[in-house]
């Protein structure tokens, strides 16, 4: 409802503007002083800018929340003052030729000085609530690197403000392009996201692009600095005419030194030690707010790069592997119930089935989310299991590329380093892999995604593992179908279900089986499910399967960026992957071969922080965040594995170490790698960006002291050695 009267306030500010345009334009064409085209043409980005607020609101993209009534009041009358003064602006120009030539290069330098401070609003208000709280330094530093960008379009398009709006559209699309991302992900832009623009393109279609209050009022920032554009022109702002030709080739070197400059700047310093530019990738969002997004993020690029452990070697990497090596050979692997596995393997070649279903968690752990919440009744009342707990992941909300890396090859994203996507960044050819693992033991292997082939560069990366095959969207009919209302129909084109975000997971669990059916052969297939994918407003659970919980708070305290329904969408999503994975599981029961399923999620969604924070407050930051950074597993077998009593014994764990529980438990092979990864499994548990889990029970940061910091450190020689020397 709010959203249709915004589009008709906004809709009165078109006519309005209409109007006063034509009547302006009629006037001075009478008058025999027609107005230009190039004004005309300024003047007409306000009338495309209150179009498109109309009709974004007539279709319900303009939301409510905090100083609602405010924002349509003030942005429509704001946007027709400023294209009239547009409109009038060659009256401006007329002006500033009148003034002495000190006075119009001051006015100059005050328009130009005047629309980078705008710039630099356009980029931090539509997201930041935190805007203006920042240090001088962030702020001379990301006004710096706007001024000097902007000078590089001005002068060398010789002091014509058009040829500056490309910084205006730059940064303009920062500012909203991180509004959309905090909406969503609750996260920041990170430089490697610019790597996977085809996996974001490829998932837009699964959100809405509503704007609230604030980022509507950021609409009357971004035409400010169209209206300061308009008024810098060479007819007031260069020398007379005998010298032009001088002051453009000026203009032009001294645009180029800006840009230098520029780069300069961004190459050079160390952002983090020279201008104390702090990053903690666990909750990056509040960095940005704290620093600015320019210095932030030139940061955290400037992090990309893997860092070697302190005074590392190759040859001390290598004794550490072999020391650890050996102590798995002569404790886990030496024992009776490992040789009972080893010989029981040998003989049954076991099918392993591991699903990693997308955002699945159980928010049961944040207090029953304050309504009696239980989580997942079937994945929770598994009871004759090989392992099940909580594991700790490196991302939330999204970022699944991430997870699937660590399962796959064993290497946690704690050593590599945060803000990478190892699957966008790395050739990973020469990298171990279960796939390959499985595949020299005779399997067959199957990768499995139900969307995009080019999504996370997974055609890329499961070729260079060795699967030998990719079942993607195209394996399962293609993209599901839309009706008139833009909805996704519940059956893509040649009848697979569909679930919420597309292709259902009980619809890949059967394509799994269907695998099975047809090769009695021991297979290895990697399920990477979509359904419970975001965003959680698209409104399209059936009623029957919706749920209703209804957290204590959640409407009274302003700090939760997702309501109710939101949440019950996403709950919704979990109920259903249940439901699945009871089927998927029965099934498995009947069949006559043995199987190994390993099911587990990929991340919490975007909105858990907001409940963590309201809910959970005087905690030490580790603890804090690691709540965030978790999902939950499962290991289990249709059959009786040799020297596991399958009595669903707890072990949490992080998901680079999960794999080779799975595989020693089971009797399976283990590398090198794998044997020193499950000794250190024995004194730390769990491993990600942010600490890691003694045996003690206790989280410790990765420069903490801890009775564990030796082997922490081992282990850290041991990854690179395994990972970044073979990239």
């Amino acid at each position: 409802m709010f959203s249709f009267l915004a589009g008709l306030i906004f809709l009165a500010g078109l006519i309005a503007y209409l109007g006063l345009t034509c009547r302006y334009v009629l006037t001075q064409r009478s008058l025999q002083t027609p107005v230009s085209r190039a004004t005309l043409i300024w003047n007409s980005l306000f009338g495309f800018v209150l179009t498109w607020l109309t009709v974004w609101g007539f279709i319900g993209l303009i939301d409510g929340g905090p100083f609602a009534p405010l924002a349509p009041l003030g942005v429509t009358p704001a946007l027709v003052a400023l294209s009239q003064l547009t409109l009038r602006r060659e009256r401006t120009h007329a002006y500033l030729r009148t003034l002495e030539p000190r006075l119009r290069h001051r006015a100059e330098w005050g328009l130009i000085l005047g629309f980078c401070v705008i710039a630099l609003f356009t980029v931090e208000w539509p997201w930041s609530w935190a805007i203006g709280l920042f240090g001088p330094t962030y702020w001379w530093l990301e006004l710096t690197l706007i001024m000097l960008a902007t000078l590089f379009f001005y002068l060398v398009g010789r002091r014509h403000g058009e040829a500056a709006f490309p910084s205006l559209a730059f940064f303009a699309f920062i500012g909203i392009a991180q509004y959309f991302v905090r909406k969503f992900k609750n996260a920041a832009i990170l430089p490697n996201d610019l790597l996977v623009l085809g996996t974001a393109a490829a998932v837009a279609e699964q959100y809405t692009y509503s704007f609230d209050p604030k980022a509507v009022t950021g609409v009357v920032l971004i035409m400010a600095g169209v209206y300061v554009l308009s008024l810098l022109h060479p007819s007031w702002s260069v020398q007379p005419d005998d010298k032009q030709r001088g002051n453009a080739r000026r203009d032009g070197l001294m645009g180029v030194a800006s840009a230098a400059l520029c780069a300069v700047l961004v190459l050079v310093p160390n952002y983090m030690s020279l201008f104390q530019v702090q990053i903690m990738y666990w909750y990056s969002i509040s960095y940005y707010e704290k620093q600015g997004f320019l210095p932030t993020f030139i940061a955290v690029w400037q992090d990309l790069p893997i860092h070697k452990p302190k005074d590392y070697n190759t040859e001390d990497a290598e004794k550490a592997t072999k020391r650890l090596a050996t102590a798995y050979e002569e404790g886990i692997g030496a024992s009776h119930t490992r040789q009972e596995a080893v010989a029981q393997f040998d003989e049954l070649k076991p099918s392993v089935i591991v699903v990693m279903n997308e955002s699945f968690a159980d928010l049961s752990d944040l207090d029953g989310m304050h309504c009696g919440y239980e989580g997942p009744q079937f994945f929770n009342s598994i009871d004759d299991c090989l392992y099940r707990g909580e594991l700790f992941v490196n991302v939330h909300g999204g970022g699944t590329c991430n997870t699937e890396f660590e399962f796959l090859t064993g290497n946690s994203l704690g050593y590599i380093g945060a803000g990478k996507y190892p699957y966008s960044t790395f050739v990973l050819d020469p990298i171990d892999n279960l796939a390959r693992q499985f595949g020299s033991l005779g399997y067959t292997t199957t990768a499995m995604h139900p969307n995009y082939a080019s999504n996370w560069n997974r055609n890329k990366v499961y070729a260079a593992f060795g699967f030998d095959s990719f079942m993607d969207i195209d394996a399962f009919g293609g993209m599901p179908l839309r009706g008139l209302d833009g909805r996704k129909k519940m059956e893509t084109p040649t009848g697979i279900p569909i679930f919420h975000s597309g292709v259902s997971d009980q619809a890949t669990y059967q394509a799994t089986l269907d695998l099975l059916a047809a090769d009695e052969a021991p297979q290895f297939v990697f399920d990477v499910t979509m359904q419970n994918h975001g965003s959680y407003n698209q409104n399209n659970i059936p009623e029957d399967k919706l749920t209703h919980y209804y957290p204590t708070g959640t409407y009274e305290n302003p700090s939760f960026a997702e309501t109710p329904e939101r949440l019950n969408e996403y709950l919704s999503c979990i109920e259903e992957s249940d439901r699945a994975l009871e089927w998927f599981v029965n099934e498995l029961k009947k069949l006559d071969r043995p199987v190994v399923l390993v099911f587990f999620g990929d991340h919490q969604p975007s909105m858990t922080p907001d409940y963590n924070d309201a809910w959970y407050t005087n905690e030490d930051d580790l603890t804090h965040t690691q709540r965030v950074y978790h999902a939950e597993y499962v290991m289990w077998a249709n059959y009786d594995v040799a020297g596991n009593s399958q009595s669903s014994e707890v072990r949490d764990t992080s998901c680079d170490a999960l794999a080779s529980i799975m595989l020693d438990t089971i009797g399976a092979p283990v590398s090198e790698y794998q044997e020193a990864q499950l000794a250190v499994n024995q004194e730390i548990h769990a491993t990600n960006l942010h600490g890691y889990l003694g045996a003690d029970g206790t989280w410790y940061t990765p420069d903490s002291e801890s009775p564990y910091r030796g082997t922490y450190e081992d282990m850290a020689l041991v990854e690179y050695l395994n990972f970044a020397e073979k990239l």
